[in-house]
């Protein structure tokens, strides 16, 4: 194994070591001064690095492509070299080819409660009502907020479609008792136009409830969902949930193990003339 003259980048001694062929010589002399010379130098290794054919490609990608036609060009380049594209991506950040999002304040309580009263309006809608009480979001911080706090779109009401399928009845039924007038329900402000149906409809269950006592004979009691039914008329507070039956198996598995809840069911449903 042949020897090595080095000199010390820190103290400057000269000294010789053994390294095989094709070994760098060390840097340093021992490890006090090893410890001195790489204070402050990072020594985790790079993941994902960057070599300098790779940089030439990414800086070529960039400043000949625009626009919409610049993120699918950078997907199809980073699938090619095996990188994740947020690496590539942040790299040209790094490198000011790419413009650097700024990061918007954090969500107050005043903006948290507007966006939980106001969850069944769209994204614009929402976008409106935090506007008028003075603070500017974005529909897409809106819809990161929304998703993270697990808001429904329908809190605590329903959609037209929603309310025809627990009713057991086609939708341009409720579609027409809300153009009537006799289902009360107010617009989400979507983007949808008409070619898409147009904006959709929230409704609450106070309203579907008021429509069904004063237009019962309208509602045929073997279509409708009964459990939801039950719920809906005893005013909600039975917990069996709002609209879709599969809720009714987590309830029977909280009932004590010598409750017959068949008996609780037809008892209720004899109630109601099921």
């Amino acid at each position: 194994m042949p020897m090595y003259d080095f000199t010390c980048e820190v103290c400057g001694a000269e000294r010789r070591a053994h390294r095989s062929e094709g070994q760098t010589p060390p840097r340093f002399c021992n490890r006090k001064c090893m410890a001195t010379g790489l204070a402050g130098v990072s020594r985790k290794r790079i993941k994902w690095p960057i070599s300098a054919e790779m940089h030439e490609q990414i800086k070529k990608l960039y400043q000949t492509t625009v626009g919409m036609t610049q993120a699918p060009v950078i997907r199809e380049y980073a699938k090619k070299a095996g990188y994740p594209h947020w690496r590539i991506k942040r790299y040209a950040q790094e490198q000011g080819w790419a413009i650097r999002q700024k990061r918007g304040p954090d969500w107050s309580e005043e903006e948290k409660l507007i966006l939980r009263r106001n969850a069944h309006y769209g994204l614009v809608g929402i976008q409106r009502k935090l506007k008028k009480a003075g603070f500017s979001r974005s529909t897409t911080a809106i819809h990161v907020k929304k998703t993270r706090l697990r808001l429904r779109a329908n809190q605590e009401g329903y959609s037209a479609i929603q309310v025809a399928e627990a009713l057991g009845i086609d939708g341009h039924s409720v579609t027409r008792w809300i153009q009537q007038g006799r289902l009360r329900a107010i617009k989400r402000e979507t983007l949808r136009t008409a070619k898409n149906g147009g904006d959709t409809c929230y409704i609450k269950d106070k309203w579907v409830r008021d429509f069904i006592l004063e237009n019962l004979a309208e509602i045929d009691i073997r279509k409708v969902d009964k459990y939801w039914f039950v719920d809906l008329l005893a005013g909600g507070d039975n917990g069996l949930g709002p609209l879709w039956t599969e809720k009714i198996s987590e309830a029977e598995e909280e009932l004590a193990p010598e409750t017959d809840y068949h008996l609780v069911g037809a008892e209720i449903g004899r109630a109601v003339g099921f």
